[in-house]
């Protein structure tokens, strides 16, 4: 075979590969189409309403009620104003509101988002942060995200703060900006108690953009646990010159004890 036939064959399998790809794209949408299917179940959607999101899992679904930790929004138990964490600690950031209590059809879907390849997914879960937003009265000029190291994206494909960001950006008619670098790579968080999961992050974030001075900054991120990444994030955009800072996130975690209390949880986990 010459050079010239064998370049011309390469260059139509090349063409047949894209083609059977595209058409097994198409078949996937064809039986699961994002359209018409809920995101949480994939149960057939009779109507498109807000939310892709069927009527029996929009009334499963885990949302946040009305007693919440007044600065980081986290369900409470009992009738204090705040959680431990925000009693015994200051945070850098105004305050954070999410949806959704991290459980559950909510813990479902920010992992089908992350790990499922579903990014589809970002756009109902923004739908329910902007009314989350609106809702609360919160107050922002610019969007931001919780950024990713190069090495982090590279392995998940992409950063789901960044996706939910500018879908938010976009319902809210709000310029999103990039103001956020991760300077480091850092251990998981979630093999981490609360006090070893803010030193983890302990100046890891870094604001490279001007645009964020005298602006009031909404932080997008997909769940709040500790507080220990929005409160770095939210140290970096003030020391850049941001008025204030406050977070929405997909999910909040129930905050149950104390750092202290935690701190024995995990030393008792280790005897």
């Amino acid at each position: 075979m010459t050079d010239v036939k064998r370049e011309r064959l390469k260059t139509f399998m090349r063409g047949a590969g894209e083609v059977l790809k595209r058409c097994g794209a198409a078949c996937v949408d064809a039986l699961y189409p994002e359209e018409i299917t809920c995101d949480v179940c994939l149960a057939e959607l009779k109507t498109r309403g807000r939310y892709r999101v069927c009527a029996k899992c929009l009334d499963e679904l885990p949302y946040v009620g009305d007693k919440i930790c007044l600065n980081c929004g986290t369900p409470l138990s009992d009738e204090s104003d705040y959680c431990n964490r925000c009693q015994n600690n200051e945070s850098s950031f105004k305050l954070c509101r999410a949806p959704f209590e991290y459980r559950d059809l909510a813990m479902k879907m920010i992992y089908d988002l992350k790990f499922g390849g579903k990014k589809y997914v970002a756009e109902t879960l923004a739908a329910f942060m902007t009314d989350t937003f609106l809702k609360e009265g919160m107050n922002a000029d610019i969007v931001c995200f919780v950024p990713m190291t190069d090495k982090e994206v590279k392995k998940r494909g992409f950063n789901q703060a960044e996706l939910l960001a500018i879908q938010i950006a976009d319902r809210l008619n709000m310029p999103l900006l990039p103001a956020l670098i991760k300077r480091k790579d850092t251990s998981e968080q979630k093999a981490l108690n609360a006090r070893d999961r803010a030193k983890n992050l302990e100046g890891a974030y870094e604001c490279v953009l001007s645009q964020v001075k005298k602006r009031n900054i909404l932080l997008v991120d997909d769940i709040f646990t500790t507080g220990a990444t929005s409160n770095e994030c939210a140290k970096a955009l003030l020391k850049a010159g941001a008025r204030e800072v406050s977070v929405l996130t997909a999910a909040v975690t129930k905050q149950k004890m104390s750092f202290e209390q935690d701190d024995r949880l995990v030393s008792n986990d280790k005897k």
